[in-house]
């Protein structure tokens, strides 16, 4: 596959310097939405594109692992919201063995204070 900057990538590990990032990184950082879907196209055949996600999560600006700004942001939300109904699940089952709010806490190593808000917040989980 050529790439936007005219490189080859050949998917190796040995070959990073043949890496299209690598090769022309102004590219990765570029405003202009070809270039960007370009960038995006060419990282999804990067082996080492899921470490470069991960490097780049906290970014605030280029196309890092494939992901621009906005699609970083997306999925840290995502992650949010899966935390978020991994702990209300957690939750209604302490709650329905009998826990005490006091034990919760404890258990999901939370204040007390806090679990209480999220108890009364969320629906379906009175304290």
């Amino acid at each position: 596959m050529t790439t936007p900057g005219g490189q080859k990538c050949t998917g190796r590990s040995e070959d990073i310097l043949s890496f299209p990032c690598e090769v022309n990184p102004e590219f990765w950082f570029s405003k202009r939405s070809t270039e960007i879907r370009e960038a995006k196209e060419a990282c999804g055949h990067c082996p080492v594109r899921p470490e470069c996600a991960e490097l780049g999560q906290d970014e605030e600006f280029g196309i890092w692992g494939g992901l621009g700004p906005d699609d970083r942001a997306a999925e840290k939300r995502l992650q949010l919201i899966s935390l978020e109904a991994m702990i209300n699940s957690r939750i209604r089952i302490m709650q329905a063995e009998g826990m005490s709010i006091s034990a919760m806490a404890r258990e999901l190593d939370m204040p007390r204070t806090t679990l209480v808000r999220r108890l009364r917040r969320a629906t379906g989980l009175a304290a």
